[in-house]
């Protein structure tokens, strides 16, 4: 099956746009007017960049990434939402995509591929272990008026404040 797979990688937001029902299946919460919104202002950051995972001429997966410097590791590539269609999973297809970004993060000098991803999502820890990555961290997350109705999760309780200071 892999070897069927093509990975491209997608230039601006026209091409972007057609991935939107692959990455509906697993970010079911972001309508495609906030998508679109937010893939345009990824963009206008200048080190945005997306790959498309295709076989034949249908798109089965998709990861965003972007490369950034940070003190503690120098020039880092960080995927960003790898999706593969919910009917091909556990195919490879994933590891192709994760492939394809290290390639690039060697061939641009980087000196980690870092990811983030929400704890609690066993198979996702499961496919960044399978494909080399630790735990080395972890990422504390609070959500600020504006973003309060769409992450209540992360919006801190009165009695929250100030546990543990």
């Amino acid at each position: 099956m892999t070897d069927e797979v093509t990975i491209c990688e997608l230039h601006g937001l026209d091409e972007m746009l057609p991935a939107y029902p692959v990455f509906r299946q697993s970010n079911s919460h972001l309508n495609e007017a906030v998508f679109c919104e937010r893939l345009s202002a990824m963009l206008a950051q200048g080190n945005y960049r997306c790959i498309a995972a295709y076989i034949g001429d249908r798109l089965v997966g998709l990861s965003g990434f972007w490369t950034g410097n940070q003190l503690w590791c120098g020039k880092y590539i960080e995927a960003d939402h790898v999706v593969v269609d919910t009917s091909l999973r556990s195919l490879g297809i994933g590891a192709r995509l994760m492939a394809w970004i290290e390639a690039e993060g060697e061939r641009t000098g980087c000196s980690v591929f870092r990811i983030a991803m929400v704890l609690g999502k066993h198979r996702t820890h499961q496919f960044y272990v399978r494909n080399g990555f630790f735990d080395d961290g972890l990422l504390m997350v609070k959500a600020l008026s504006r973003g309060a109705a769409e992450f209540p999760e992360y919006v801190s309780r009165p009695a929250e404040q100030g546990v543990g200071a």
